[in-house]
């Protein structure tokens, strides 16, 4: 069977020692399946068979199950891996091979995921490689088929996976993946803003959550007419440019948001290299009279003249996440997807423009890091971002529109 994956995914490689990050630190701990836990609970090496017995043990957590997450890692104090060598190598993958590393490891920073009977492989950008190829591509981000890698396909292993059970019915699966295609071609749609692009993206989910989640639902095919009729919408992009002009900004809640963000992470076991990106945007940030004024003028002298012709950046993140995630079918109603998305992109433009006037300017080499160590954090450490979203929902109804001020940069 051929693999959906996106254009950038046959191009990456890792560098190894090379890379400026590691991704042997800054985890809690890393999952080990069922095979390669006995195999280090085997182990006679006199180097490693002590490490094992220290780090390695049962998960016994609820989630844990009995193939892809049978074992747990544990990092030390640091957030450092056990097994990494002062050459930024594994010990693990140095005397036992590649095949002995646990299929997080092995696999990593792919995801492996499965939508109906198609197989689907994609690159998180918590690693710096795998950023750069998929934001720092200005072309808008094309998908093809390859074929399975034996090394990287062979096991059953599932990132995310819809329907949680089966293959599901071949003829809804087709309409939801349509669905996808929808939310893609929207956020790709670079006839209007991306902010504007998210706003129609939220209507859509809106009128999608409704119908899926309504007690009468029986067919996908009931979502057709609200798809065909966002495809038309794409063909007056002056109205819903003037629709998202409409919208107003709150910077100073947005500031506040941030600034807790800032500092319950640099309290947290957050990376050096995130808590560089957190310190420069908390100095560039910080104003001794008007924040808001000070966060407008400083995103027109620093962040803009860099983003003007680089919305391609967050383009390219948002359809990724779609892809990663499986974007909206893996955990709740369309709308808290929604709702964390959001969220995530508004942090980012934040802190950016924070370390946009703290370095007065932006180049490749900070927005990536931002944008990898943000992943990175927020992916393994939901805390704040789980209570941000809960206190984001409207208290009456389930809606989108008290969250679309968080789409406005500015005025």
């Amino acid at each position: 069977m051929q693999l959906s994956v996106p254009d950038y995914y046959p191009k990456f490689k890792c560098i190894g020692p090379q890379c400026e990050d590691t991704c042997c630190s800054g985890w809690w701990d890393v999952s080990v399946d069922r095979e390669n836990f006995q195999k280090y609970q085997q182990s006679t090496h006199p180097e490693l068979a002590p490490v094992f017995k220290l780090a390695v043990s049962k998960n016994t957590q609820p989630s844990a199950n009995e193939d892809n997450n049978f074992g747990l890692i544990k990092m030390k104090s640091d957030g450092e891996c056990h097994f990494l060598q002062p050459d930024k190598l594994c010990a693990i993958q140095k005397h036992m091979g590649a095949q002995a590393l646990s299929d997080t490891c092995r696999l990593y920073p792919r995801y492996l995921n499965r939508f109906g009977t198609q197989r689907e492989n994609s690159l998180g950008i918590s690693c710096p490689e795998a950023a750069r190829l998929i934001l720092l591509n200005p072309e808008a981000m094309q998908f093809t088929s390859i074929a399975p890698e034996a090394d990287i396909d062979s096991k059953a292993f599932t990132s995310y996976r819809f329907p949680l059970q089966g293959d599901g019915d071949p003829q809804q699966i087709a309409i939801l993946n349509d669905f996808r295609a929808v939310i893609i071609a929207i956020l790709q749609f670079r006839e209007i803003s991306l902010g504007a692009r998210v706003m129609v993206l939220g209507f859509l989910l809106e009128d999608a959550d409704k119908i899926v989640f309504s007690d009468k639902f029986a067919h996908a095919s009931e979502l057709l007419p609200t798809l065909e009729s966002y495809v038309s919408m794409l063909s007056q992009p002056e109205q819903l440019e003037a629709q998202f002009a409409q919208i107003n900004p709150d910077i100073p809640n947005k500031l506040n948001i941030v600034s807790s963000l800032i500092k319950q992470s640099l309290s947290n076991r957050a990376s050096p290299r995130f808590k560089e990106c957190l310190q420069a945007a908390a100095e560039g940030l910080d104003a001794h009279n008007d924040a808001s004024a000070q966060y407008i003028q400083n995103y027109a002298a620093h962040y803009q003249p860099y983003f003007a012709d680089r919305e391609y950046i967050f383009e390219n993140y948002l359809v990724n996440q779609v892809l990663t995630r499986l974007f909206p079918f893996t955990r709740g109603s369309y709308l808290d997807l929604y709702r964390e998305l959001v969220c995530n992109l508004s942090i980012i433009q934040v802190l950016l423009v924070g370390m946009a006037a703290k370095h007065q300017g932006l180049n490749e080499e900070r927005v990536v890091q931002l944008f990898q160590t943000f992943a990175r954090n927020t992916n393994h450490n939901r805390s704040h971002l789980d209570n941000l979203t809960a206190s984001l929902k409207a208290e009456e109804q389930d809606s989108f529109v008290h969250i679309m001020w968080m789409l406005k940069e500015t005025v």
